[in-house]
């Protein structure tokens, strides 16, 4: 899935960040320096007051009653404030009265401070300076026009310039994923197309594994054929030709002895090629349908293994082209389990089930050895799945209850 783009919502909490140090910086600092420039003006102012109230307490100690209207004395006492370089504004008060005032007339910008005139341990009155604080104030105005400037400046800024390096960011993501996209839809294709060149691939193969399949059964009954013609009739025609010698020697002739030895050979031969001929191809198969070569060749089986045989064959026949296939599985199933299973007990189940033929051979015996990766694996059961998977159908090798093996091949209807 695509990645969100980042900008926008960095943008979002970006603005109120951006505002609140532009607000910060604009009106704080300046507020802040006015504050403490104010502040100082008004701590000198009550210096000055300090000293010129130090000077009137001696005033006020000498002469108790007097000292608020003496005026040169006053004026003395505040001199140094009212005149440069201070230019202050001198207030005396006594009684709660103001009795003396000097100084440049009231200016609006003007901060004051006070401090008060002790008298025999009382206070005998106040005096008051008030300095000129406009050149404070007009620089304090300049500091906030530049601070707002400045603010602004700030807050641009914090929000533009993280902002544009996201963005940039977000474009350079989004130029990674379209390459990523375009890398991935090539791999797509290349996938795709090598998925379909595999896939023909195992479709040839699976034709070719059928087809094989077919040659091979078809060899297999050419030569089941000509064993039992050309063989079996050669072998047959010998044996007449010995008959009829024998019966031209004579009983008594000492060749007979040889005779028969012959003869039991050419019998044997026969016998064999009979077998031979069977096991590459029963001709019951092609005469008497799957159900019957299925009976004889276990039967057959069954009296060679000593083993008891339980049929349970369906009198219909599957199709043609699927007889070959479970006669392959039931006889290379009846080979293992004379191998290996030890079983007493076989049966055999053939008939049609889920929309398909199923074909079972299911035995007593050992039951399945456990897993071995050293071990080789045959080659019968595996080609015996390959038959039946070529064929659209399947094989499992399940355990049996309570022991033993159960092989389970089952082929669909043909369509």
């Amino acid at each position: 899935m695509k990645p969100a783009p980042l900008a926008p919502p960095f943008a979002r909490r970006m603005a109120p960040l951006a505002l609140v140090a532009g607000v910060i910086f604009g009106a704080v600092v300046p507020a802040v320096y006015q504050t403490f420039a104010l502040r100082a003006r008004s701590a000198e102012a009550r210096v000055w007051a300090q000293d010129a109230a130090a000077t009137l307490e001696r005033q006020a100690r000498l002469r108790p009653a007097l000292w608020p209207y003496d005026v040169p004395a006053l004026l003395a006492a505040t001199d140094v404030v009212v005149r440069s370089p201070v230019f202050g504004r001198v207030r005396v008060d006594a009684r709660r009265e103001r009795v003396f005032e000097s100084g440049p007339d009231h200016r609006p910008d003007e901060v004051s401070g006070w401090a008060p005139v002790l008298a025999t341990g009382h206070v005998a009155g106040r005096v008051e300076v008030r300095l000129d604080a406009s050149g404070i104030r007009a620089s304090a105005k300049l500091l906030w026009i530049a601070a707002l400037l400045g603010g602004v400046l700030l807050a641009l800024a914090l929000y533009f310039v993280p902002v544009v390096t996201v963005r940039r960011g977000d474009a350079r993501d989004a130029e990674l994923w379209s390459a990523l996209e375009n890398a991935n839809a090539t791999l797509e294709a290349r996938v795709a197309e090598r998925t379909a060149e595999l896939s023909a691939r195992e479709a040839e193969l699976s034709a070719l594994g059928a087809r094989l399949v077919q040659v091979q059964e078809e060899e297999r009954a050419r030569i089941s054929r000509d064993l039992h013609d050309e063989l079996g009739q050669t072998l047959t025609g010998l044996r007449l030709r010995l008959t009829t010698l024998s019966s031209v020697l004579g009983d008594t002739h000492p060749g007979n002895v040889h005779l028969d030895a012959a003869l039991g050979a050419v019998d044997e031969g026969v016998e064999q090629v009979r077998h031979l001929a069977h096991r590459m191809r029963p001709a019951a198969l092609d005469g008497l349908g799957l159900s019957a070569a299925l009976r004889g060749h276990a039967e057959q089986w069954a009296a060679n293994a000593g083993v008891r045989l339980v049929e349970a064959l369906a009198d219909a026949e599957p199709p043609p082209e699927h007889a070959e296939v479970f006669f392959r599985v039931a006889q290379e199933a009846l080979t293992n389990i004379a191998r290996h299973a030890a079983a007493r007990t076989v049966t055999l189940v053939l008939g049609p089930f889920d929309d398909g033929w199923r074909l079972v051979v299911e035995d007593d015996g050992r039951g399945l050895p456990p897993p071995d990766p050293t071990r080789r694996r045959g080659l019968g059961l595996v080609g015996a799945r390959e038959r039946v998977e070529q064929a659209g159908g399947y094989l499992d090798l399940e355990p049996a209850t309570p022991s033993g093996v159960r092989v389970v091949a089952w082929l669909p209807e043909p369509p």
